[in-house]
């Protein structure tokens, strides 16, 4: 081999090693139940075999034994069938990460993946009519008259995908609209290098560096996720303190109105001996309004949910703010407690904040929430003051730089349980969206 070839074999070795240490980690620290990450294990598998298959066909060029005949054939038809593959794994891998957030037109859908099943029907036939490439007695391989084909085929692929993510740009958050566009603008600009140089596969190079791309995003994500839920915890400790207080203060009435229930007794005796109905009546009906409320709110048969709504709720009543909340939840949903405790808490608290904010207007909070099929859905409807901070659809916290911290909680929340969300502002209304799969039913909660 030439030097050239054995720089493609070194390189194509360093990105199969890079490409195992990936794929251990991946399925070590992901959940194989996520679409995502099934897709994105996929992705790893593709992107080995077409590598693996390139190093082989190099390896044997000039090798005229007689495994080796049989050896670089094997290899460069899976090298062409892996493109077809890795192809269609990025694609699904995309569009799965958009819907989390928005439904993609089905067409576009479609049409990518039609032009991945045309590529791997023409590498089919490339190997009994030599349209795409050739080898000779010697093993060595020659471009056939229609290789460019092949790779104007996953080039127009890939550039359908991007205009795809640039479409739906207001679907992803500024990082991950970052990572999407290096995903396909590193192998689109690599096949297109491929076309006019012939001995070091770009391609292999840059599927890699996707990949690792995209494997550090991801996990960039999940501790940022972490961090999220840690800050979540915390505030959770603190709402379960203001309810422990809020029991104590409850008690302490309760003893207080038992002590004085003796002397009440007492006054009830005297108004009776002395035939005072009247003002026996009438003292009754002052007693029985001292008496402490002690109805118990129920929203829904959730513990959970039903825990976090009476905080809030109580909190918004406190301040005048009208709430209005119908929810038909069953004690067990599918979803994990914390789970449900990040999406309603956050949404329900940031409801209270955009409310104690409006000076005028009237202040109110709509929160529906049930089950439809095998998805729970929540929407949570609050007036605000119609000033909002926005950057690339994504709403900013008011607070710090950056999306909010509760709507990313609720977005991390919903690509777990493969859902959706929508965060829109509409006059003075601003409304907030969630879907969760609910996978193992009713019933049974998710593991975790």
């Amino acid at each position: 081999m030439e030097p050239i070839n054995y720089l493609s074999v070194g390189l194509g070795i360093l990105c199969i090693i890079v490409s195992v240490i990936v794929l251990i980690a991946a399925l070590i620290k992901s959940d194989m139940r996520r679409l995502l990450n099934r897709f994105f294990i996929g992705f790893i598998l593709c992107n080995i075999g077409i590598v693996s298959s390139d190093v082989v066909a190099w390896l044997m060029t000039e090798n005229t034994v007689l495994y080796a005949f049989y050896l670089i054939r094997a290899a460069n038809f899976l090298h062409y069938a892996f493109g077809s593959l890795i192809l269609t794994a990025m694609t699904l891998y995309m569009i799965a990460y958009i819907e989390t957030t928005v439904k993609v037109v089905c067409g576009l859908k479609i049409a990518v993946l039609s032009l991945c099943a045309l590529s791997m029907i023409l590498t089919v036939i490339s190997q009994f009519n030599g349209i795409y490439y050739i080898i000779d007695e010697y093993n060595v391989y020659h471009r056939g008259e229609l290789f460019l084909l092949s790779q104007i085929l996953p080039v127009i692929g890939m550039i359908i995908n991007i205009g795809i993510i640039l479409f739906y740009r207001k679907a992803l958050e500024g990082k991950a609209l970052l990572f999407s566009l290096t995903y396909y603008l590193l192998p689109t600009i690599a096949l297109l290098l491929q076309m006019l140089f012939y001995g070091i596969t770009f391609i292999n190079i840059a599927s890699t560096l996707t990949m690792l791309i995209l494997y550090i995003s991801v996990h960039t994500e999940r501790e940022k996720n972490m961090s999220l839920r840690i800050a979540f915890a915390e505030s959770r400790l603190e709402l379960q303190g203001e309810q422990y207080k809020m029991l104590q203060s409850h008690i302490a009435e309760t003893k207080q109105a038992r002590h004085d229930l003796r002397h009440h007794l007492s006054a009830f005796k005297a108004f009776i001996d002395t035939g005072e109905t009247e003002k026996l009546a009438e003292y009754i009906g002052e007693y029985e309004n001292s008496l402490p409320d002690d109805t118990e709110i129920v929203f829904c048969e959730n513990y959970a949910v039903n825990a976090i709504l009476l905080y809030y709720i109580g909190m918004a009543k406190s301040e005048g703010i009208q709430v209005a909340a119908k929810l038909h939840l069953p004690e067990n949903i599918g979803v994990n407690d914390s789970d449900l405790c990040i999406v309603f808490g956050n949404c329900a608290e940031n409801a209270v904040e955009a409310c104690r904010k409006m000076e005028s207007g009237e202040r109110f909070i709509k929160i529906d929430a049930g089950l439809t099929g095998d998805m729970l859905t929540v929407t949570i409807d609050n007036s605000f003051n119609g000033e909002v901070r926005e950057a690339g659809g994504v709403f900013m916290s008011s607070k710090r730089e950056g999306e909010g911290v509760g709507i990313s909680s609720v977005k991390a929340v919903a690509r777990k349980y493969d859902g959706s969300t929508k965060f829109e502002a509409k006059g003075d209304v601003f409304q907030a969206s969630v879907m969760l799969q609910l996978k193992h039913g009713p019933l049974f909660f998710p593991i975790s």
